[in-house]
């Protein structure tokens, strides 16, 4: 699937200068830098609206089927989804972390 966008000016500038610097096409330029973007976890709020998406989806694909453009779209949700649960992994696992050293200095201070 391609997809056309229009950005403002200043940005086209912007991104034709970089491209010409990088000495790559300027299309080249803009699909890294946004597969670069939609890498990192969507706030809560974008990611409320993405899943609410995944969901019917999944839903849609038990019921009728899915076309198979919606099974591309469903399989790129759902390695979405795998990216924000990786991340939010991390932040419980770093906060696990400091509960357990906490309760190892409280356990050691009542010795």
């Amino acid at each position: 699937m391609s997809l056309t966008i229009t950005v403002p000016d200043p940005l086209a500038r912007l991104l034709q200068s970089r491209a010409e610097v990088e000495k790559i096409p300027v299309d080249e330029l803009a699909t890294r830098i946004l597969e670069t973007g939609m890498q990192d976890p969507l706030q809560s709020g974008q990611w409320t609206v993405v899943n609410k998406r995944r969901m019917a989806l999944i839903e849609k694909q038990f019921r009728n089927g899915l076309t198979d453009q919606e099974q591309v779209e469903l399989q790129e949700l759902q390695e979405l989804a795998d990216r924000q649960l990786e991340e939010l992994d991390a932040v419980m696992l770093k906060d696990l972390a400091i509960m357990e050293r906490t309760a190892r200095s409280v356990l050691q201070g009542a010795e």
